[in-house]
């Protein structure tokens, strides 16, 4: 069985020079699966925005998405589903706003990364599954 790992696809749809790219949440979740761990995705209400109907269902073939309700941001629901730091989150976000809440942010759930040359996903860290 796949081991989790939670993804914030509201960063991650732009990790392409900081410009929205609607192919790279799957191009990430894609190279999730195939380091053997299933995503769960997380996005704000705002995706519909960046993303369509169909991109959304493709999206939810592969992983478990979230999207949040209007006015709740994603990142608490993230943050949440990290459980005290169970999950790694691969996401370019540094959630400042949320480390004095949750101090492991940065030393151990966060995993940053980006889109290398031919569409290549690269992660800052090793990926890591949940400790039981």
């Amino acid at each position: 069985m796949p081991a989790k790992i939670l993804m914030d696809g509201s960063n991650v749809v732009f990790w392409r020079g900081g410009q929205a790219d609607s192919a790279v949440p799957d191009r990430v979740a894609c190279a999730l699966l195939a380091r053997r761990f299933m995503p769960h995705i997380f996005f704000d209400h705002s995706i519909w925005r960046h993303l369509g109907q169909d991109q959304l269902d493709h999206l939810a073939a592969i992983a478990l998405v979230t999207i949040a309700p209007r006015g709740t941001p994603a990142d608490a629901l993230l943050l949440q589903a990290c459980q005290r730091g169970r999950f790694q989150i691969v996401s370019n976000d540094r959630f400042r706003a949320w480390r004095g809440e949750h101090p492991l942010l940065r030393k151990d759930w966060l995993v940053t990364g980006s889109i290398g040359k031919g569409g290549r996903v690269g992660f800052s860290k090793m990926l890591r599954p949940a400790p039981i």
